[in-house]
């Protein structure tokens, strides 16, 4: 089999020499880093302490410092009891954030080369090296974060406090790891190709009217990022939207043609852009892990409610209720 190789250094748009946009494609993505980082709120303070705290108590219980253990608990309780005393309605607390950038700077026939192999070698089980293959497909931008839900993990936290009171260390320890396993991560993907779209449309409404070709040629730069969006998959969250975005762009590229009238819409065409930005910023993720995590959340409020004198998932009663329907 005839194997494919992506160029590393393929350009990101058609055209070379005179043609650029205002920003290089790293400062956009810099430059939605600080944006990002503007955006995240800082946790009280009690709760990043009462945090710190539950960790202290969880190194304590592994080197078996019992005392020192109940002591971290009992100062995180404080910490806690201060801030929901503060704020009663805290609820998804963020305390943590992380940014991770990827690059793939491969054409539309790269992608689509890549995309056709690895087709091919998933329907010949080849799944290893179609995963090699496909991987690397990521021009995006993630942002990770961690919060803390405060209508749980106090409560837990007490909980493990009550079972050390009663010298049971090893209950202490599981309501510790489910206080640690309630914590949700959720993640937001950017896409670059679409920060470099915008960036070009930015250019091209800058130019002076005189400069049609120049302003021609940063609007299908614009396009091809946008198809470059699509064909990595980023345009399926919002197919409108960026179908819109292709439409305008097409729309000014006519009217420079003729009449050159074309100031509303570029205004209309950047207001869009600005929108779906913002929906992109918007859409959160929860991470597959702690799905699960949210499960034993409301889980744990269930028994906290009903006090049910055995456990079972939300999934096994709806099968038994089920499953008696049936029978009926």
């Amino acid at each position: 089999m005839k194997k494919l190789f992506l160029s590393a250094a393929a350009v990101a748009v058609i055209f070379s020499g005179a043609l650029q946009a205002n920003t290089d494609r790293k400062d956009l993505v810099k430059n939605e880093m600080a944006y990002q980082a503007k955006q995240h709120k800082v946790a009280p303070k009690e709760v990043i302490l009462g945090l710190q705290n539950s960790y202290k108590a969880i190194a304590s219980l592994q080197a078996n410092k019992v005392d020192d253990a109940k002591k971290e608990l009992k100062t995180a309780m404080d910490n806690f009891n201060k801030a929901l005393k503060a704020n009663p309605k805290l609820d998804f607390i963020p305390v943590d954030e992380r940014m991770q950038a990827f690059a793939f700077l491969g054409t539309p026939d790269d992608i689509k080369k890549a995309l056709n192999l690895g087709q091919k070698l998933l329907k010949e089980h080849d799944t290893q090296r179609a995963i090699d293959l496909i991987s690397p497909l990521k021009d995006e931008l993630d942002l990770y974060i961690v919060s803390i839900p405060m209508k749980i993990y106090p409560a837990t936290i007490q909980k493990a406090l009550d079972a050390l009171n009663k010298g049971d260390k090893a209950g202490a320890y599981k309501l510790l790891a489910s206080a640690m396993n309630s914590m949700v991560i959720t993640k937001t993907v950017i896409p670059t190709p679409l920060l470099v779209a915008q960036d070009f449309v930015l250019s091209a409404s800058k130019l002076d009217k005189k400069k049609k070709e120049e302003a021609t040629k940063l609007l299908e730069a614009a396009k091809y990022a946008l198809v470059r969006a699509e064909l990595l998959g980023y345009t399926k969250l919002f197919p409108k939207e960026y179908a819109n975005l292709t439409s305008s762009i097409n729309a000014i590229e006519k009217e420079i043609k003729g009449k050159n009238e074309v100031k509303k819409l570029y205004d209309k065409l950047k207001g869009d852009f600005d929108s779906l930005i913002n929906k992109v910023r918007g859409s959160k993720v929860k991470m597959k892990e702690h799905q699960e995590a949210v499960k034993k959340v409301q889980t744990f409020e269930q028994k906290e409610n009903q006090k049910a004198v055995k456990e079972k998932s939300e999934f096994q009663k709806e099968a038994l209720q089920g499953e008696k329907k049936a029978v009926k």
